[in-house]
């Protein structure tokens, strides 16, 4: 789809704009244990159930809103700065899509609208869950022919106080555009992805999947090349961490607990937002371009709002 990609981000936008997820029809209690922030303590893969077997060092963070949208990001703890293009995708993953529920029951199923692994763009895996308190264990079937995966979760609390100015910018919200805009409002290198997503969650944490513009070609392997994982990664953008809202100058500054690139773990971003109707635009820091300064721009739209993020049980 169509983007305009900007160097800043940010959020805010009205929090009683209603959800648009075409989710499948579940009954309305029955994605609850699943709805909120995880912090990732076990990761598992494996062939089979019985072949599960524990990955070293495993970080990373799952957000679930009530009305079914879902990002995950999973990696290792003190992956180095020497790791090759190959070594980098292989320990960092990272997808987003729907989950549904059917009532009674503790099997869900994910369908894959954004993924760093190509292979499993417009997937569906099987899940089953069990939630005990703050944890939650997931195992997802195997898809395209990767390992099936367990991951062990806790659940991070939400803020005490959430202000308001902070509570209208919490939910998930689609990349819709994104360019360069010199002084004239002209976009002089508009920006194509695939279907991504950036989140802001009311326990103060963020995650963000940017994906690179369609067509990405498919691995030869079973495991990409080093020329292949960097083909993946190109002109994607992939981190979560943490973020602290500035309202009265409209900035936000995101700090990077985990990234695709190993470098960019400990950053930080400053961004700037505006909300205009229904739509989020973050702005980043002006740039120069062929000799004229240019702002990069970025229009998202909600997809989840403040009260599809909070659980209503379980808390």
């Amino acid at each position: 789809m169509r983007s305009r990609y900007i160097l800043v981000l940010a959020l805010v936008l009205l929090a009683g704009l209603p959800s648009t997820s075409p989710v499948a029809a579940q009954g309305p209690a029955a994605i609850q244990p699943l709805v909120g922030t995880w912090k990732l303590l076990g990761l598992e893969r494996g062939a089979t159930p019985q072949t599960l077997s524990p990955v070293a060092n495993p970080v990373g963070i799952l957000i679930q809103a009530g009305n079914g949208i879902v990002i995950e990001i999973l990696s290792q703890a003190g992956r180095a700065a020497s790791l090759n293009a190959a070594e980098a995708f292989n320990t960092y993953q990272a997808s987003w899509g729907e989950v549904s529920v059917d009532a009674g029951t503790t099997t869900s199923r994910y369908r894959i609208r954004g993924d760093l692994d190509q292979r499993r763009m417009g997937q569906q895996a099987t899940r089953t869950f069990t939630r005990t308190g703050p944890n939650l264990v997931i195992t997802e079937s195997a898809v395209a022919g990767l390992p099936m995966t367990r991951t062990t979760w806790e659940r991070i609390p939400d803020l005490e106080a959430l202000p308001d100015y902070q509570r209208d910018g919490v939910g998930m919200w689609l990349w819709v555009s994104a360019g360069l805009f010199n002084a004239r409002d002209e976009n002089v290198r508009p920006a194509y992805r695939d279907e991504s997503l950036i989140v802001y969650t009311p326990t103060g944490h963020m995650a963000v999947l940017y994906l690179g513009p369609p067509g990405r070609k498919p691995f030869a392997g079973a495991t990409p090349t080093v020329d292949e994982a960097r083909a993946a990664m190109a002109n994607a953008v992939s981190y979560y961490g943490t973020y602290i809202v500035q309202p009265k100058t409209n900035g936000m500054f995101h700090y990077q607990l985990g990234a695709s690139s190993p470098t960019a773990v400990g950053g930080s971003f400053y961004r700037n937002f505006e909300v205009k109707g229904p739509q989020l635009r973050l702005l980043f820091p002006p740039q120069v371009l062929d000799g004229q300064q240019v702002q990069n721009r970025l229009v998202l739209k909600r997809l989840s709002g403040v009260t599809d993020m909070l659980p209503t049980s379980g808390r």
